[in-house]
């Protein structure tokens, strides 16, 4: 019997060794991080565009307000995709924040990538490619919404700015 209660005893502190009672810390993005990933993404944007033979894209208040606002809509909505709640296309949602032109492209993301990893992906697909060199395109925006399990919603807004015209009246 001392037998056996030994050797469940010996048995149970070898399987307690094997649990793991650290947590592992979810890495945030800060405020200070903010910009820095905007500029990279731009940067990596960009690259695709010179490679296309079009001209760089600027990053946009305005269009990264749209991105920002967004991506937490898609959060609470629990679904990646281009519609607000309300239903709003991405042409709404930047006139809704400023951005005067023309949306050429959005691309929204649910994961726990990077934003490298998440560009990777958008490179690689062809819509999302045609998007980032688009021709028209003039300006980006660039935003997130991050849970506190580490998960991102991404948003990236492509868009064509439209300069007022104008108009000569005569006398």
């Amino acid at each position: 019997m001392f037998r056996i209660i030994s050797v469940l005893l010996v048995s149970l502190f070898m399987v307690s060794g094997c649990i793991s009672t650290e947590t592992s810390a979810v890495h945030q993005i800060s405020a200070r991080e903010a910009n820095a990933i905007r500029l990279n993404q731009l940067d990596l944007v960009n690259a695709v565009r010179a490679q296309a033979g079009v001209p760089p894209l600027t990053l946009s208040a305005e269009l990264t307000a749209a991105a920002l606002t967004h991506a937490r809509d898609i959060a609470v909505q629990k679904r990646a995709w281009n519609f607000g709640s309300d239903r709003s296309a991405p042409q709404t949602r930047a006139e809704r924040a400023g951005f005067t032109g023309l949306i050429t492209g959005e691309d929204v993301a649910e994961t726990f990538m990077s934003n490298i990893e998440i560009f990777q992906a958008w490179a690689a697909d062809s819509r999302s490619r045609q998007a980032m060199i688009d021709a028209r395109a003039t300006h980006m925006g660039f935003g997130w919404f991050q849970e506190a399990n580490g998960k991102l919603w991404w948003v990236m807004d492509i868009g064509a700015s439209v300069t007022p015209l104008e108009v000569a009246m005569a006398e």
